[in-house]
């Protein structure tokens, strides 16, 4: 039998209980892809959950934006991972700002229009481990085109707003985040190809493929900025913090199950389960005070951040596989939540920034 998750969230926020019981009772569903994690983003616009604190932490919001997706996260990850690539389409579009920008965001704000954040290449290349997937050229007219690819993001439906960094027009050498731009361009645009569903082992209601891109026309204001490392740099505090959130979610619900299951001969891993408490209980901590100084006078220090993000990914793939140890057979059945949580916590360590750019990151700071 499984139990209700009941722990307070990290900050004071209102999620009703329509949205959350919502969320727990498509879990199972959106996982499988029956049901589109973008189905939740109206409601969650309609609570004012979809944008607090965009951007930089803005009337410092991004605590409460943390809170909803950790609270989320203990009902499906799915959910809340399709809010936070929805949330950093909105936090890169506000912060930019601009016509096209101003353009889009009030029904990105609204959940009717979703958002994708397919940026992971530009915070990889400004750490110096990789290189541009995408490049805009300028024809003899002097109108420009987007083409490359996006080898994987979510929120890729025909009708979401994609922002993703690429090679600028006048950038000969291709090569890490030097001559980066960042674009904003929607899915439904000619030359737009969005590959198909793939055979994921887990979260399939979230759109997440790749998509290649040939000619995509692109307007001089769908360029969000060419000031390149500034705004990743500006922007990655709010990505990683996000991130964690989700971790952190996921690992809660585990925990508390785990905890429930640590009867009869399953006490052995009673203190295992307790020591991982007390380090997610700290680890939440260190969240709302690192979300709490972005986009301050004393900024979070980027190490931290990381650090952060790499201690609660862990976090939740070790409690999610306690869980699973205590749970017996229902661990094995796939549409058990124990099952569900197992599954979508294998993909955190893959998720970029993954944790081995983390921790090769990390050893370098």
């Amino acid at each position: 039998m499984e139990t209700e998750v009941t722990g307070p969230t990290m900050a004071q926020v209102e999620i009703s209980q329509t949205l959350r019981r919502w969320t727990a009772d498509n879990a199972q569903s959106v996982d499988a892809g029956d049901i589109a994690a973008r189905d939740a983003l109206p409601q969650l616009a309609a609570e004012s959950l979809i944008h607090l604190g965009a951007p930089r932490n803005k009337c410092g919001g991004l605590v409460q934006q943390a809170a909803v997706m950790e609270a989320l996260a203990r009902y499906s990850l799915s959910v809340p991972f399709g809010l936070w690539g929805h949330r950093m389409a909105i936090e890169f579009l506000e912060l930019s700002g601009g016509s096209y920008a101003q353009s889009v965001l009030p029904a990105l704000r609204a959940g009717t229009t979703p958002g994708a954040s397919a940026m992971a290449p530009g915070y990889k290349s400004l750490a110096g481990a990789g290189n541009l997937d995408l490049r805009l050229s300028q024809a003899d007219d002097g109108t420009l085109h987007l083409s490359g690819r996006i080898g994987w993001a979510s929120n890729l439906y025909a009708d979401a707003i994609a922002v993703a960094p690429a090679y600028g027009p006048n950038t000969t050498e291709h090569n890490g985040a030097q001559g980066g731009v960042v674009v904003a361009f929607p899915l439904d645009a000619p030359g737009v190809q969005i590959g198909p569903q793939l055979e994921i082992l887990a979260m399939r209601g979230t759109a997440s493929t790749y998509v290649t891109l040939h000619d995509v026309k692109i307007r001089p204001d769908q360029i969000l900025t060419s000031d390149f490392s500034t705004f990743l740099k500006q922007t990655r505090p709010t990505l990683s913090i996000l991130q964690a959130s989700l971790c952190l979610g996921l690992a809660t619900a585990a925990h508390e199950q785990a905890l429930h299951n640590a009867t009869g001969f399953n006490k052995v891993l009673l203190a295992e389960i307790q020591e991982h408490g007390e380090q997610l209980a700290m680890t939440k901590q260190q969240l709302i005070q690192l979300a709490s100084r972005v986009g301050t006078d004393q900024p979070p220090i980027p190490r931290d951040v990381l650090a952060l993000r790499l201690e609660a990914g862990q976090l939740a793939g070790e409690l999610s596989t306690l869980e699973l140890k205590t749970a017996g057979g229902t661990g094995f059945i796939k549409t058990s939540d124990t099952n569900r949580r197992y599954r979508e916590a294998t993909f955190i360590p893959l998720q970029a920034p993954s944790e081995t750019q983390l921790r090769w990151e990390l050893a370098r700071a």
